[in-house]
């Protein structure tokens, strides 16, 4: 990363999606281009005296893989470095707002490393949360702004001022996405969206414009390792997923090799792993679309499906099956720029991505709008500061209105647009800050 002017105070822009399986970042800094980040997913409690000895030679290693933070007294080793040094599991039980905090502040401190920033910067959030969760969206701001105003790390303190804050259901960025690119249209029809990740498995259905709650069930990628664990020895959930997802449909004895320690009885070992993700995968298919089939409306309602997430390509044979007639669109149609995708998360990284955009254009529709009002109050100072107080709130809301979820200005529950506010919204890189 170049390094940028630390005399100018800094604004980040970070859009977050906390999968199970890995926390999900598109962070954007004023006047650059937009990069993606990814996390493993494990917070657990340790000493600041151990934490520092383990991240004591910082140089060697990307910021998001010896990452801790402390508030107050609470310290915490996230990501690579709670798993490799801590043996943290996912913290797939816990709603994902009680880890999200820790989760959040690594990500910031390692955007600062990577942007060479100072230790006191203004940042806007945007998240996504599972729409079964959504409500805990307002116990979440308070802690990330009393969190972000000082907390520690393994290069000291830092201040993060939250000048913006939006959370919306998973979904939500590839649901926005979709409404830009349909139109008028969306007023007419009836559209399910469901996102398949890791640990969750979700469903919103938009009846001509009008977004639901949205419904959420344990049913997510992890519902099936768990059985092929339960169903074989030795195998751990972090490798057994990646393994799984890379032999798609048809799993071969390559795939599972390096999970195999036993050259005894290796050919034995493999064969029975087959035969466990075989029989998993069909158990946690049905299980799946069984719920599916009661969640959602009769096919003959339905005008289109989205379908995302990282497990949703896995299923994509069983996905197809389930709606014969009906139109299936694949992550919303989101596209990943090539220069985003330089982990291999494809299409992992649609809803976050399309929030990404979304978001980083009302951050700087807000921006212009304070220079304008920066520069009307020097060409007007006489005027009385009780009218440019309200002209500022009124200008803040009209450009504040988003198709769904929780911000700063629209604090009480979500009220679904029929499309777009922004007719700019693309489904293309985002242009520089």
């Amino acid at each position: 990363m170049g390094k940028l002017n630390k005399q100018a105070k800094s604004e980040i822009t970070l859009t977050l999606d906390f999968g199970g399986s890995g926390t999900k970042a598109i962070a954007q800094i004023q006047g650059g281009k937009p990069i993606a980040i990814w996390m493993e997913p494990s917070v657990i409690e340790a000493s600041k005296i151990s934490l520092a000895f383990q991240t004591r030679n910082l140089s060697h290693a990307y910021p998001e893989n010896i990452a801790w933070v402390g508030i107050g007294e609470d310290y915490r080793a996230v990501g690579y470095l709670a798993r490799s040094s801590y043996s943290a599991t996912p913290g797939l039980k816990p709603r994902k707002y009680e880890l999200a905090l820790y989760k959040t502040l690594a990500l910031v401190w390692a955007i600062k490393q990577k942007f060479k920033l100072a230790e006191s910067f203004d940042i806007s959030l945007a998240l996504l949360l599972p729409p079964g969760e959504f409500e805990d969206s307002a116990l979440l701001k308070p802690m990330l702004r009393d969190g972000l105003a000082e907390f520690n790390t393994p290069t000291g303190k830092l201040n993060a001022n939250l000048v913006g804050y939006e959370c919306f259901p998973e979904g939500g960025g590839i649901y926005a996405m979709y409404c830009k690119n349909t139109g008028e249209a969306i007023r007419r029809r009836v559209i399910v969206l469901v996102m398949l990740g890791y640990r969750n498995a979700s469903v919103m259905i938009s009846r001509r414009g009008i977004l639901n709650r949205g419904k959420t069930v344990n049913l997510g990628m992890a519902k099936m390792v768990n059985l092929v664990i339960e169903r074989t020895s030795g195998l751990a959930a972090e490798e057994l997923v990646e393994a799984i997802a890379f032999s798609g449909n048809e799993p071969k004895p390559q795939h599972f090799y390096h999970l195999c320690s036993d050259n005894k009885h290796l050919d034995t070992q493999i064969q029975k792993i087959i035969s466990a993700v075989h029989s998993s995968r069909d158990e946690y298919a049905i299980a799946l679309t069984n719920w599916l089939k009661e969640a959602l409306p009769s096919q003959n309602e339905l005008d289109e499906v989205i379908i995302c997430g990282g497990t949703a390509d896995y299923l994509r044979e069983e996905l197809d099956a389930l709606f014969p007639i009906t139109p299936v669109i694949w992550h919303g149609g989101v596209e990943i720029p090539p220069n985003l995708n330089e982990q291999w998360l494809g299409s992992r990284l649609a809803d976050v991505w399309a929030l990404s955009i979304y978001h980083g254009i009302k951050v700087r529709s807000k921006r212009k709008e304070g220079e304008r009002g920066t520069e009307e109050e020097g060409e007007s100072g006489g005027k009385n500061m009780e009218e440019k107080s309200c002209e500022s709130h009124s200008n803040e809301d009209a450009s504040s209105n988003p198709p769904l979820g929780h911000s700063d200005t629209t604090p009480s529950p979500p009220v679904p647009l029929p499309h777009s506010p922004h007719p700019h919204l693309q489904n293309e890189e985002v242009p520089n800050a």
